[in-house]
């Protein structure tokens, strides 16, 4: 976890890693740290296919996983929206968010023709 750079990702495939965490520790790391989106493409070139890609950090809502999922990770990973929720609201509210995650995440692909989560992709997408 913390991967942010093309090279650590290479490293840590060629230590053998079966998957990499891109992070920025929710970019409290270091002042101007950029966002795993930023980080996210150039990552995911980087380790080709040897690895499995997740990233965590800035995840907040259904749309955010889309794009994730469309700029390469493998997966997401969340954890602050769910501390918050069981604060705010205990189990039920955990139900109610992920509920909520799932419909956005449907919505999204309905909008854009992704019938699976296989079907996400970069072309579905603006990247700047």
């Amino acid at each position: 976890k913390g991967i942010m750079t093309p090279k650590s990702a290479k490293k840590a495939v060629s230590a053998g890693a079966s998957a990499i965490v891109v992070s920025n520790h929710g970019g409290r790391v270091l002042d101007q740290c950029p966002s795993t989106a930023e980080v996210l493409p150039e990552i995911v070139e980087a380790v080709d296919g040897r690895c499995k890609v997740l990233v965590d950090g800035g995840i907040r809502d259904g749309l955010d996983i889309f794009k994730a999922l469309a700029i390469g990770a493998d997966a997401v990973l969340m954890a602050r929206p769910f501390v918050n929720a069981i604060y705010k609201g205990g189990e039920q509210a955990v139900i109610e968010m992920v509920a909520r995650l799932e419909f956005e995440l449907k919505d999204a692909m309905s909008m854009c023709g992704a019938k699976k989560i296989k079907d996400i992709d970069k072309s579905m997408i603006r990247i700047k």
